[in-house]
Order: structure tokens, then sequence, then C-alpha cells
């Protein structure tokens, strides 16, 4: 979907002063040959969008997060001494994991659930998630990737997710998946 040019001027913003960074940067200082992220770290809401329309349960369950993967990164960060950055805001608001055209980035429906504050948005609120959340988040990636490689090193990125046991009614029986490239 090719989005509109967006007056960004006129948009309010999305984090207030009560809302943490968009993202958490662990060991910045690390000389480890490797990066450790995770995009789906958190399951928080700016308190701009109250909840989404959805319930606290709703919330806590895979669709808002990747559940286990924040601590699991902190815990390898800490461990290896690597250098990790952790997305702060839940996948429900903007996936850091998705093209920002592609159409489920920000889900009107995850798993079967209705994200109702996520119906008919319009291209500012489009813009307003993506520059505040997605766009920070992957320059700090690519900051620390140049950075990485600035210093002679060929970096490695380690993307940590974690994954439903059933998803769209589907079992999974995977325990442990590994993907590369």
């Amino acid at each position: 979907m090719t989005r509109h040019a967006v007056d960004i001027d006129t948009a309010e913003p999305l984090l207030g002063p009560e809302d943490p960074p968009p993202f958490e940067v662990l060991n910045g200082d690390s000389a480890a040959p490797y990066l450790l992220v995770c995009d789906h770290a958190s399951d928080r809401i700016p308190e701009s969008l109250g909840t989404l329309g959805l319930n606290e349960a709703d919330l806590a369950r895979h669709i808002a997060v990747d559940i286990g993967a924040g601590p699991v990164t902190r815990l390898l960060a800490e461990r290896l001494q690597a250098p990790a950055i952790l997305a702060g805001y839940s996948r429900l608001v903007v996936d850091n994991n998705r093209f920002p055209d592609d159409p489920t980035s920000i889900p009107e429906i995850s798993d079967g659930t209705i994200v109702r504050g996520n119906r008919g948005l319009g291209d500012a609120e489009v813009f307003r998630r993506r520059t505040a959340l997605f766009d920070p988040y992957h320059a700090a990636i690519a900051d620390r990737l140049a950075a990485m490689t600035g210093r002679g090193r060929v970096p490695g990125l380690v993307s940590i997710h974690s994954f439903t046991p059933v998803f769209k009614g589907t079992e999974r029986p995977w325990h442990v998946g590994l993907l590369w490239n």
C-alpha cells in the first residue's frame, strides 16, 4: 500500500512525558562481535492509545508480545556481555518485524482477536506510530551495526523471538527454531 504525504506539523506526539522511550539499549559499550535485538520485547502501549480496545488478558497474550523473549534477551546480554536493543512497545501498536507498508504492520485482527484501536487508521496515525516507535528502533540498530562495522568487524545480528504453541488454531510442536541469513 502506498502512503500519501502527511503533515507532520499537525500530528500530536504518540509518546507522552510518562511514556518510556521507544527502545532500550543494554551493554551499549560492549565490544562483543554481535548484536542482540528483540522486536517484540514488550506488551506496553502508549498512554495516548489506551488499551487499543483490548482487555488485560488479550494484552498478556502472544498477540501483544513475544512471551519470554525480552527476559531471554536481557539474560543473554548479561551472560554474554553483548549489546542488545529491545523494542519498548507492543507489536500491536506497530510491528518492528514488518515493513511499514505491510498491511500486518499495524494489525486490525491478530490471531482472531479484533484490535479495535487499529481499525481504519488514516495515514497520519500510521505515520505517527512509525516515526515514534519503528523508525527510532531501526535507526538504533543500524547505528550500532554501522559502529561495529566501522571498527572493522562483521557483526552478527541475533534476533530473539518466541512462538506460541498454538497459532490460528494450529499446534506448533517446535521447541526451538533457528533461522539464518
